[in-house]
């Protein structure tokens, strides 16, 4: 294995992000970039003085220089890339991962890990078969006060967790994405395409879920062919219950809620403020206590920290491809669930 692995970053909406985070990430470079958009990827390329791809392209390459294409293919199969960031919309994760398997990369999917039940199971099988490793991006983990709020579930701070709610609450009116893709049913369903955010959430703090049970309606955005919020109750394997709401229409900032109740304290938390507050049975049972959060602007750095070390020490990475499918198959159990108005179990055989 090499010294520093090349990444390879596909999609530059959202890319671009990762492509700032690249440098502050030990043991990785900037192999390439790719957009099928060519007057993004030149943007792009301009920005960060990243050659196109030429006649010129194998000196390129024999100098370790990066380079950018409008051919996904082509990235996924160079030799200097090691790891592929897919960061592309819903609808085109599944075939960029299999591109990237079928050359023997490793994998970063920006969540949601796919579109489907069908379309995770069909990326997980592609991935074994390469024996490589799939990471899904679910960067609310980390965040740097949720990740306090995980290790209090888990060290005992909080006691046994018996409730809790997280939502994820963001207007797309205004940002229907390229060709308004994120209004086609085919290629994005809302819960699934956001508010994984606040379902991965319920499930990394909760654990797996037993039962699902959702209402939701259609009131803010007309386009929509789906339904623009969702209540959604969770029963969970530990017997704690639970409450993630996704909303995509209404009129509020954006926001990502993090509230956990234990037996011996309680916390509340979100992506945009930066305090969490905190209340313990050994302190104050009646008082709320100020804790420093802040929004961990370099949660993508430590996604990709994670998956790195991950490839190094030839272990499952957190969030790993198993665990991002079970969190698209919890929301398509929700809303299977406001369909037929009756309780579902969610798939978490993958």
């Amino acid at each position: 294995m090499p010294d520093t692995l090349g990444v390879g970053i596909i999609g530059m909406h959202m890319g671009a992000g990762h492509l700032r985070q690249i440098s502050n990430v030990r043991g990785l470079k900037l192999a390439a970039i790719c957009d099928l958009d060519e007057d993004l990827i030149r943007g792009i390329q301009e920005e960060f003085d990243i050659p196109f791809a030429t006649t010129k392209y194998e000196e390129l390459c024999a100098h370790d220089i990066p380079f950018a294409t409008t051919k996904y293919e082509e990235l996924c199969a160079h030799e200097d890339v090691d790891l592929v960031s897919v960061a592309a919309p819903d609808y085109l994760h599944l075939e960029m991962a299999e591109a990237a398997f079928a050359s023997g990369k490793h994998v970063m999917m920006e969540k949601p890990l796919a579109r489907t039940v069908d379309e995770c199971q069909a990326m997980i099988d592609a991935q074994r078969a390469a024996g490589t490793k799939l990471m899904t991006a679910h960067v609310a983990r980390f965040y740097s006060h949720f990740q306090k709020i995980k290790s209090w579930t888990e060290d005992g701070t909080l006691g046994e967790v018996y409730n809790l709610y997280t939502s994820y609450i963001h207007n797309y009116e205004q940002i229907p994405g390229f060709n308004e893709w994120r209004f086609d049913p085919e290629r994005r369903h809302q819960l699934i395409g956001g508010g994984c955010h606040a379902l991965d959430l319920a499930r990394w703090i909760g654990g797996e879920v037993a039962e699902v049970s959702c209402y939701s309606n259609h009131f803010n955005i007309p386009v929509l062919q789906t339904d623009d919020h969702f209540n959604i109750n969770l029963k969970f394997e530990s017997g704690a219950v639970g409450i993630v709401v996704g909303s995509f229409g209404c009129a509020h900032p954006y926001n990502i809620d993090l509230h956990v109740w234990g037996t011996r304290g309680s916390v509340i938390a979100t992506n945009t403020t930066p305090t969490a507050r905190v209340c313990l049975r050994q302190i104050d049972r009646h008082k709320w206590l100020e804790m420093p959060a802040g929004a961990a602007p370099k949660g993508l750095a430590a996604e990709f920290q994670v998956l790195a070390d991950a490839i190094r020490n030839d272990t499952v990475p957190e969030s790993d491809g198993v665990s991002g499918a079970r969190t698209v198959a919890l929301g398509w159990a929700a809303i299977e669930s406001s369909r037929e108005g009756r309780p579902i179990e969610p798939k978490v055989d993958f």
